[in-house]
């Protein structure tokens, strides 16, 4: 949020859940329409990692990821998504209700299509993640 981008962010944690990545929304500041938090990781992280690692790993993100990350979760091989809030109660914050902006379709659905198991928490701590989300709203941005 510092650098003026949307409040996105994400990590990864191996299967000993030591923290391997850090990931940060850039669509702003990289003015590219797909820089979300999850693509970003994935794509620092997809050099450094054989794919079968990825299964017994978890990305732990701040919001429900979109369609676009879910699809790129699921095609990186990830095991395990956890979020904070859920899109409805971003979406209810950021009042965003513009329907030409909004792919309503939930991460688990288009996790649930895919032809692997994936472990999916959420939402957890949306009180948690709602505040910072409104702190943002705030400020301005």
């Amino acid at each position: 949020m510092d650098k003026g981008n949307l409040p996105f962010g994400c990590i990864m944690t191996g299967p000993d859940d030591i923290i391997l990545l850090e990931g940060e929304n850039t669509v702003i500041t990289d003015e590219n329409m797909i820089a979300h938090c999850e693509i970003n990781l994935i794509k620092k992280l997809s050099s450094r990692v054989e794919p079968h690692f990825l299964e017994d790993c978890t990305i732990y993100t701040s919001t429900e990821p979109c369609a676009m990350c879910a699809g790129a979760i699921f095609w990186s091989g990830i095991g395990t998504v956890v979020y904070a809030l859920g899109k409805d109660a971003y979406h209810r914050i950021a009042g965003t209700c513009d329907p030409a902006h909004i792919l309503s379709m939930p991460a688990r659905d288009i996790f649930d299509r895919g032809g692997r198991e994936m472990v999916v928490l959420g939402p957890l701590m949306e009180d948690e993640a709602a505040a910072c989300y409104t702190k943002w709203l705030n400020a301005g941005r």
